[in-house]
């Protein structure tokens, strides 16, 4: 099967997911506890706003090599004090490229996922064995590709994972009822 046979549903499961992942992040509040105040924001807003700290990621304690990592002092402080990141967004955040951004990537693993249906599948394929394997490919993109990420620097990820299971259930019915000649 040719992948542009799959244009209408690649673009409206893109559009589909984008649409759920918005209504996920800004009108449902099951994401509200994954996140918390500071209890000093203020004295550490003022503090990166005083030594002018640049936007970009920061790891602490941070280590120039492996050597540095073995040292006494490092393990000190690996023991003894806070570790975690810290990002930096240049002022304001661009609300426009963002949302471009998400779009761009929900229309690339809708393609993603045309492709590997339409080379596992034929025009009149059964719509639960379209449904099948399209809801897994989603969830491995959706759900699980962040994993390794968060395995190495730990955030609270569950509710983000069931987020990605409903951008699934969205790109395989979708796929499945729109599927050619079903």
């Amino acid at each position: 099967m040719n992948l542009l046979d799959l244009w209408l549903p690649i673009v409206l499961t893109g559009v589909a997911t984008h649409i759920a992942s918005t209504i996920a992040w800004t009108a449902l509040k099951h994401h509200d506890p994954e996140w918390n105040k500071l209890p000093v924001e203020d004295d550490l807003l003022d503090f990166v706003d005083a030594k002018q700290v640049s936007p970009q990621q920061y790891l602490f304690p941070y280590c120039d090599d492996m050597k540095e990592m073995g040292t006494p002092e490092f393990k000190e402080k690996l023991r003894t004090r806070c570790t975690g990141m810290l990002v930096l967004w240049k002022r304001p955040p661009h609300m426009g490229k963002a949302i471009a951004s998400t779009l761009t990537y929900f229309l690339v693993v809708a393609i993603l996922t045309g492709y590997v249906a339409s080379i596992a599948f034929a025009p009149g394929a059964s719509r639960i064995d379209v449904f099948r394997l399209v809801f897994t490919v989603g969830v491995l993109c959706h759900a699980f590709s962040p994993l390794p990420f968060v395995f190495w620097f730990p955030r609270k990820y569950v509710l983000e994972m069931v987020d990605g299971v409903v951008y699934a259930l969205v790109t395989a019915g979708i796929f499945a009822g729109l599927w050619p000649g079903a």
